[in-house]
């Protein structure tokens, strides 16, 4: 394998050690699958077998393997947490070591129908959210197979944080504590986890001969781009499990970022941007059109907007109303791309104060680090919620130097939002390491940065084609 885990080696490891049938073949097959791994030379990892019938066991197996550098996951037998059974919540200890080490945990049951497995293996991870667990435990990482995700999805339908020790909605843990592993070839089933989980916490091992296209016709196009194919048949599952060093992955919080790319009309107008027939007056227009919608947004994402009981001429409507002013809040654009968007803010709130800061890439350095020129502030700013904007967030660089500016002059990083059209995940990464408070709306978070530091597929140079000084 060459120092790559395979998802589909990984998948049947997992299959023979869930049929273990009692703790002390658990404890052998362990030891054998450890020998295994440790005498091929790194090209073979595994997942250690924890039988929940003698807790005891499983805790020693744990504390025996935990920082083996080839046991990477544990594999947890969970009837009895789905049944709750006597004890079940001691399983919960065991999550807990789990966590402590940094381990994964496979959840599975020992039984011979795959619908009762499925069935159990559902119930199990709903009683883990009802519990509260990930909440005690927000480090936790579960990975299920894709075949039990609408049977999660239907029995937690409904669930809101508060009716159970639950403190979140349901979409935050798919997207923060639940992985999912999957051999289903039908890409429209593949298309539906992504939606669920995002690209990086699917590990896909794909039917033999799998390419990812979208049907059998000969002239078919693949359905998914190659770093996300990367992404979903090898990269996740080395960077979930710690086999190596995977370039342009990266880890973002999504706590604090906002993506809108699941509005239709944002689409449209996007799909119009990322054409590279597009004219520029054409380009222009849509990008308006685009702007409006991201302001419209992020000044319902202020402070000052609260939520509020509203009296209809029919009845009661819980809505939202703006309980601020303009003097409290102020747009400051990186110039100067972020000065079209700036423009759209200033539409639709008048008097807005406005702030300036200019930062240029040095084109001749490897990393085009960002360089600040100029700066104009209002001098009450850091009494000020700051609406920071720019069309691109490549590298974060200029984001960051900008931060910087708001930060030296008195802004908190949490009385920020900065407001973009396309991101890629290192640069989200980059600034939520410096600035871990501040928040992000955008429109969409797209693949990756190619060698000269453009965002793909995003649109080119923004700027270049909105104000049309292409070359």
């Amino acid at each position: 394998m060459n120092e790559v885990i395979d998802s589909n080696l990984l998948c049947a490891v997992v299959r023979f050690l869930c049929h273990s049938p009692c703790d002390k073949v658990s404890e052998l097959l362990n030891s054998s699958l450890h020998k295994a791994c440790e005498n091929s030379s790194g090209k073979l990892f595994g997942v250690a077998s924890l039988m929940t019938n003698n807790i005891e066991q499983a805790e020693a197996e744990i504390y025996k393997y935990c920082n083996s550098k080839f046991v990477k996951a544990f594999g947890i037998e969970c009837t009895a947490l789905a049944n709750q059974s006597e004890d079940y919540k001691r399983i919960y200890y065991l999550f807990q070591l789990c966590d402590a080490a940094q381990r994964p945990v496979f959840l599975h049951c020992r039984e011979s129908s795959q619908l009762k497995v499925s069935s159990l293996t559902a119930q199990a991870v709903c009683q883990i959210v009802n519990d509260g667990i990930f909440d005690f435990y927000p480090g936790l990482k579960i990975i299920i197979n894709s075949s039990i995700v609408p049977l999660v999805i239907e029995e937690l339908d409904g669930n809101t944080p508060g009716n159970s020790l639950q403190k979140q909605p349901i979409e935050h843990y798919f997207k923060n504590n639940i992985l999912c592993v999957t051999s289903c070839p039908d890409i429209n089933y593949l298309d539906y986890l992504i939606q669920i989980f995002g690209y990086n916490r699917i590990l896909y091992s794909p039917p033999e001969n799998s390419n990812l296209i979208s049907d059998n016709t000969a002239n078919s196009e693949p359905a998914f781009s190659q770093l996300i194919t990367q992404k979903l048949m090898a990269s996740n599952a080395m960077r979930l499990f710690g086999i190596s060093d995977v370039d342009r992955l990266w880890e973002v919080n999504m706590e604090n970022v906002t993506v809108l790319d699941n509005l239709r009309c944002v689409q449209l107008l996007s799909s119009k941007l990322r054409d590279k027939s597009t004219t520029t007056k054409d380009f222009m227009l849509n990008a308006d059109r685009l702007m409006a919608v991201l302001a419209e947004e992020a000044l319902s994402m202020i402070p000052s907007v609260k939520q509020k009981q509203i009296q209809t001429p029919t009845g009661v409507f819980g809505g939202l109303e703006d309980t601020g002013s303009t003097e409290k809040l102020c747009v400051v654009s990186i110039v100067r791309s972020g000065d079209i968007l700036q423009e759209a803010v200033r539409k639709l709130s008048p008097g807005i104060k406005v702030g300036k800061i200019l930062i240029q890439r040095d084109e001749e350095s490897p990393d085009k680090r960002a360089v600040l020129y100029y700066k104009k502030l209002p001098k009450d700013i850091s009494d000020c919620f700051v609406l920071l904007v720019d069309p691109m967030l490549a590298t974060g660089g200029s984001l960051i130097c900008a931060t910087e500016v708001l930060v030296e002059n008195g802004v908190k990083p949490e009385q920020i939002l900065f407001v973009n059209l396309f991101s890629v995940e290192e640069g989200l990464e980059n600034i939520q390491k410096k600035f871990p408070g501040m928040r992000v709306l955008t429109l969409s978070i797209d693949e990756y940065m190619n060698e000269s530091k453009y965002i793909v597929p995003g649109v080119g140079d923004f700027g270049d084609r909105y104000y049309g000084t292409t070359d």
